[in-house]
């Protein structure tokens, strides 16, 4: 059985590497914890208004490559704050075979 290729992304608004850090060690752990492959991770400190981020780019660099084929997040307003832009986002992923998780609903269902 093949398993998943995670990546790991975290995002913060402000210059808050207190908060991204803490954001990003907390998906570490999370996977880790569920023996999770991961391949990547990539992180931004700007606005979720925009998809143009670097982090973000990275990521997509990895899913054309067919490096990954799971995203782990905080919750999908790690992703952006234009929900309208995220369900646009999550269904080019869909198309391209990633799935997406949440950390807080793996959580919560007893993941």
């Amino acid at each position: 059985m093949n398993r998943k290729c995670f990546w790991l992304y975290g995002r913060v608004a402000s210059l808050d590497s207190h908060a991204l850090e803490i954001q990003m060690e907390s998906l570490r752990r999370f996977a880790e914890k569920r023996k999770l492959n991961v391949v990547g991770q990539s992180q931004d400190e700007q606005s979720g208004l925009t998809f143009d981020r670097p982090g973000i780019m990275q990521f997509l660099d990895s899913v054309r490559a067919r490096k990954v084929d799971a995203l782990l997040v905080k919750d999908l307003s790690r992703l952006g704050k234009d929900y309208i832009q995220v369900g646009r986002f999550l269904d080019d992923l869909n198309r391209s075979g990633i799935e997406v998780f949440e950390t807080a609903t793996l959580i919560t269902s007893g993941i």
